[in-house]
């Protein structure tokens, strides 16, 4: 039982193909690994690695990274990286098989630079930027999806709706519905059926969806094919925001 065990946290004594071959060189050179998780039938893959991945800053700023592409139904990544359901999903790992960020969906250039250069802070590597996205430093990564269009294919896949929440980074409220209502178990147990997504107000994103509220935050309760079911304004504290959550779920 023991040797069982400690195989488990061994993993690259039992590896084979690619991803074997990028945990091993990580073990060797001390060098951390971004793994990014790819599908045959991802509608967002090929653009993200055309658009994003083969961009010359992102190119240069991975350098510091032993970069590998898994199949998502392979039989390596289902062993030896976290559950993955939705594809692209991007693993940034320790030398220690550790995972300090996992960014799902696809991302431009610009966002999947500051997704890096956080990655590098966690990892004690230098970087030359001074920004840091707000999504990244106060939001676990893995709860929220930060474009549309990939968190409603993503809705689409799993038979879920979305949650979209538009905040000011400069507002206290905003910060104190995030870190407060948004956090709450009671809230997170009622929106089990929602994908979430956080935008910035006055973002490309934002824009492009025609999400510009004029108070922040604002939450748009969506179907997956882009339906309103309800807006709801301003900053709620728990009880209120529940009470929204079961309007739009009434609309469903």
């Amino acid at each position: 039982m023991k040797k069982i065990v400690l195989l488990a946290y061994v993993p690259v004594l039992l590896m084979s193909g690619e991803l074997k071959d990028a945990l091993i060189e990580a073990k060797k050179t001390h060098k951390p690994l971004m793994v990014y998780v790819k599908s045959d039938s991802c509608a967002y893959c090929e653009k993200m690695n055309k658009r994003t991945l083969s961009d010359e800053s992102v190119q240069k700023n991975i350098q510091d990274f032993i970069f590998v592409k898994a199949d998502k139904n392979s039989e390596d990544a289902k062993r030896y990286l976290p559950q993955t359901r939705y594809t692209p999903t991007t693993y940034f790992i320790s030398p220690k098989f550790k995972v300090v960020n996992t960014v799902k969906g696809y991302l431009g250039k610009d966002d999947f630079n500051l997704w890096i250069n956080d990655s590098k802070t966690k990892l004690g590597i230098s970087t030359n930027s001074t920004q840091t996205p707000s999504h990244i430093s106060s939001t676990k990564s893995e709860n929220w999806f930060y474009d549309v269009a990939s968190a409603e294919d993503y809705a689409k896949q799993v038979g879920k709706n979305v949650m979209i929440y538009v905040e000011n980074k400069r507002s206290k409220w905003s910060k104190r519905m995030r870190t407060e209502t948004l956090s709450s178990k009671k809230v997170k147990d009622a929106l089990k059926n929602f994908v979430w997504v956080k935008l910035q107000k006055g973002s490309a994103e934002a824009n492009a969806y025609g999400l510009s509220p004029k108070l922040a935050p604002t939450v748009y309760f969506r179907k997956a094919d882009g339906t309103l079911l309800a807006t709801a304004k301003g900053y709620f504290g728990v009880k209120n925001f529940l009470l929204w959550v079961k309007y739009a779920k009434s609309k469903l």
